[in-house]
């Protein structure tokens, strides 16, 4: 994990009278300029300096303000609300993903409420993503395989883990492939890390950092992320549960809607 400073000046993107439809596709003129530039010089947009500059777009256009107006809009548009409704869904690591956009990149929310404890799992990404925090505390881990000597075997910040291949749900020609698991032995790791981020910081994680979210449930946190287009179909899952939820229902539009107010009246209280 890589923090990154947010921007001095923040610019409002949104006036009164945007539609929701409207701040999103200014948000998404942004974001497309970002990594269609990466596609034609031949740059990996999943490395730390284009996820870095990813990160100063979020921090510039989707600090909390903007993002606080986005949501309000968005609960008044009810095809718009159901569009966003059926492609996010209760993550079984223990928050609400709401997808805002989806173009290749995925612009996303999190949010985790208060009342409501979780550890996720332990795991690596498919793709680089940057993410700024909107709304609270994040706490999170760093991990890395542990080194095989004794010195290292001995420290309490290691774990022996089940190692799974976690495969994302994809198309393979006119054939649906759900999301799978498939173990692939034991492994040991080694905390790097534990951190804390807070409202306002910005952040970068590339695709083979293992890490996880902790979230005591003390208070309410929330970030919006923007995820690189994926590179690949796997990556390494290291579930703290034996049986992980791969396929998690989409929310309907009534379901998003009160938790999109649940959240603003929480953040603004």
């Amino acid at each position: 994990m890589i923090a990154t400073t947010a921007c001095a000046t923040e610019l409002t993107v949104t006036s009164s009278t945007d539609t929701a439809a409207e701040q999103l596709g200014f948000i998404s003129t942004q974001l497309n300029e970002h990594f269609s530039a990466g596609t034609s010089c031949a740059v990996d947009t999943s490395s730390e300096v284009s996820l870095t500059q990813l990160a100063s777009i979020l921090s510039q256009y989707c600090h909390l303000p903007n993002i606080a107006f986005l949501l309000s809009s968005i609960i008044q548009e009810p095809e718009l609300l159901a569009t966003i409704a059926a492609r996010s869904y209760w993550h079984g690591n223990g928050f609400l993903k709401i997808v805002l956009l989806d173009a290749g990149y995925k612009l996303r929310l999190h949010i985790w409420f208060t009342g409501t404890s979780c550890e996720e799992n332990i795991h690596s990404h498919r793709w680089g993503f940057a993410s700024h925090i909107l709304t609270g505390t994040l706490k999170s881990e760093l991990w890395t395989d542990a080194a095989n000597d004794e010195a290292m075997q001995q420290q309490n910040s290691q774990l022996q883990t089940n190692e799974y291949l976690y495969t994302a749900k994809h198309q393979c020609g006119q054939q649906a492939i759900a999301a799978r698991k498939q173990i692939i032995g034991t492994a040991c790791l080694q905390k790097l890390q534990n951190i804390a981020q807070t409202a306002g910081a910005s952040y970068v994680m590339t695709p083979n950092q293992l890490h996880r979210i902790k979230h005591p449930g003390q208070e309410l946190v929330a970030t919006i992320i923007c995820t690189a287009p994926t590179q690949v179909l796997t990556n390494r899952l290291f579930p703290t549960i034996s049986d992980p939820k791969l396929q998690p229902a989409n929310l309907s539009a009534a379901e998003l809607q009160s938790a999109l107010i649940q959240y603003l009246q929480q953040q603004a209280a």
